[in-house]
């Protein structure tokens, strides 16, 4: 009789144990199902957003291109006739120029995933590249770095990597600050830093940087670091964010 008892006390017990797994699993189940279904959701209306923004994005790129033409041309003429409060303000109208076409670039690399195709070339080349599509940084001192590394990658998006990063860190600084860059590699790897001497990214943020539509700022389309994580991961490589100096850190493979 006593061996019945505890005969059936074990079994109430294991069948206890085996409830608890049982609800322990049905809750990460759903959990699952509902992070796959906030993915699908996501994914579908990110794919919706892309198709409708490229079409926006095609409209515009080809007037705006005739604008910064038109502009590139007359700056040499008109800037020896301004004074300093008028180059200013030409200063800001180029900067415009640059910020429109950016949103538009940003739109497009969104919504195309292109192949890449690594080339072998200099990392001074491509930073040199970049930094023509960086904004009028006055009071903001950019500091390059000396050495030069040869690597292997698709040189125009690496250079809209970079050239992205540091209008980022000169929209942070506003007007007043340093920004180094600096390259080094090993055996296996290129390791690329671009910090800062802004005020940092809040700490509620620095999780979200590279989400979708996530942006600080009052203009742009909240693109650029997703499609700066995009491409480094088409290398092979990873992109980090720290604070305090706010340094992005890209890591790719020789």
């Amino acid at each position: 009789m006593r061996e019945n008892i505890l005969k059936k006390k074990e079994l109430q017990e294991r069948l206890s144990k085996i409830d608890k797994q049982l609800l322990k699993q049905n809750k990460i189940l759903i959990s699952e199902v509902e992070n796959k279904t906030a993915e699908l959701v996501r994914s579908e209306r990110l794919a919706t957003i892309g198709t409708m923004s490229s079409r926006i994005a095609h409209d515009l790129k080809q007037p705006l291109t005739i604008i910064q033409t038109y502009t590139d041309m007359l700056t040499p003429e008109i800037i020896l006739k301004l004074d300093y409060a008028d180059k200013q303000k030409w200063s800001r109208i180029q900067n415009s120029i640059l910020d429109m076409s950016r949103i538009i670039e940003d739109v497009l690399d969104f919504a195309r995933t292109t192949e890449i195709k690594k080339i072998e070339c200099n990392f001074s080349t491509i930073l040199n590249l970049a930094m023509n599509r960086v904004k009028s940084s006055y009071g903001i001192q950019i500091n390059l770095p000396e050495n030069d590394i040869s690597l292997k990658c698709d040189a125009r998006k690496i250079e809209g990597v970079l050239s992205n990063l540091i209008n980022n860190s000169v929209q942070a600084l506003d007007g007043n600050g340093e920004i180094d860059i600096i390259v080094n590699s090993n055996s296996n790897f290129v390791t690329i830093i671009v910090k800062d001497s802004g005020p940092g990214i809040l700490d509620q943020n620095l999780k979200k940087i590279f989400e979708p539509m996530f942006t600080t700022k009052t203009t742009g389309t909240g693109l650029g670091l997703v499609i700066c994580k995009s491409i480094v991961e088409q290398h092979g490589g990873t992109i980090s964010v720290s604070n305090k100096p706010t340094t992005f850190t890209i890591t790719l493979p020789l």
